[in-house]
């Protein structure tokens, strides 16, 4: 009994004499992570030019950064990093007015490459791109496949379930953009696409996704074509393309307007507002319109930028506006 007390009085000597060093570590966490306060993490609008999105905090030397999320509040912001050995998704909150510092969501594995994530329109759902297997004890799988994980009555997401056979079949899938009425929009490599990687779009009809489309020459090319953002409404597709014979640098952003009678208007490069001699992937357009995210190389590794969304109907076809 006395052994007992002796090692309970030396725990609570240790647990004391550590409780400046914890709480140095935590102001010091607290200090890495200005105050942030206002939309858009309180930064200040770009215009009509990309600009990088918080440089030093998101977009870090350290590590590359890619694919973003806002909810449509604004109150939450999603984006992709390299997490130890692989991806991961980070998210930070407003909360109290205060955004907070960016941690991974909890499902997050040293094992495993989770990356290129979108929020369906009505946000119960986070899809992205992974190679976790179906099952813990498997190994992780040799191409990425589409998961997604569902928002709990707690706010919090549920574990990622993978999206099934019909999305991913069996040459897998990535960089999923959910429209408006459930259609899924995703790039793969498959035998019947038009070049090295195409988009695909997976209808929702009948409370279950249809097989996978591959979109028409419009948008597709021999290329790869890749990273696909779609309005809700699926007026317009933007998309990453590899070395065609207009792109300014390895990958480009290009456009594609909906015509009325439901085909794609042939796609066009963004130009150099947003395009560089680097790469551009991974564009998003926010929930409220109003800006254009997009990842870009151009600094040498993987970095976040954005630009006011109004390019979008400046280079829009005159017969369509």
């Amino acid at each position: 009994m006395k052994t007992i007390i002796k090692i309970a009085v030396v725990i609570i000597v240790l647990f004391i004499f550590a409780l400046p060093v914890l709480a140095q570590e935590s102001e010091k966490d607290k200090s890495d992570w200005p105050v942030l306060k206002g939309p858009y993490l309180g930064q200040k609008p770009p215009g009509n030019k990309a600009e990088i999105f918080l440089d030093g905090l998101i977009s870090t030397e350290e590590n590359p950064e890619m694919n973003t999320a806002f909810t449509r509040n604004g109150k939450e912001f999603y984006y992709c990093a390299r997490y130890k050995n692989g991806w991961a998704i980070f998210f930070t909150r407003e909360i109290n007015g205060r955004w907070t510092n960016p941690k991974p969501l909890h499902f997050k594995s040293n094992l495993y490459m989770d990356r290129d994530l979108t929020i369906s329109p009505d946000e119960k759902r986070i899809y992205f791109g992974s190679n976790r297997p179906q099952k813990i004890e498997d190994k992780p799988l040799k191409r990425l496949n589409i998961f997604y994980t569902e928002r709990l009555n707690s706010g919090k997401w549920s574990q990622p379930r993978n999206a099934g056979k019909i999305i991913n079949g069996t040459h897998g899938g990535n960089y999923p953009c959910v429209a408006d009425n459930g259609n899924l929009y995703f790039f793969t490599s498959r035998t019947d696409g038009i070049g090295k990687c195409d988009i695909y779009v997976a209808k929702f009809s009948n409370g279950r996704y249809q097989p996978p489309i591959c979109l028409s020459k419009a948008v597709n090319s021999k290329q790869n074509d890749w990273d696909a953002f779609v309005a809700p409404d699926e007026s317009y597709i933007i998309f990453s393309s590899q070395n065609r014979s207009d792109t300014l640098g390895d990958q480009d952003l290009y456009i594609s307007y909906k015509k009325n009678n439901g085909e794609w208007t042939q796609s066009r490069n963004m130009g150099g507002r947003v395009n560089s001699t680097s790469s551009e992937i991974c564009p998003v357009v926010t929930l409220d319109g109003k800006y254009l995210f997009f990842t870009s190389r151009r600094r040498g590794k993987a970095d976040i930028y954005w630009i006011d969304a109004t390019i979008i109907e400046e280079i829009k076809p005159k017969e369509l506006r």
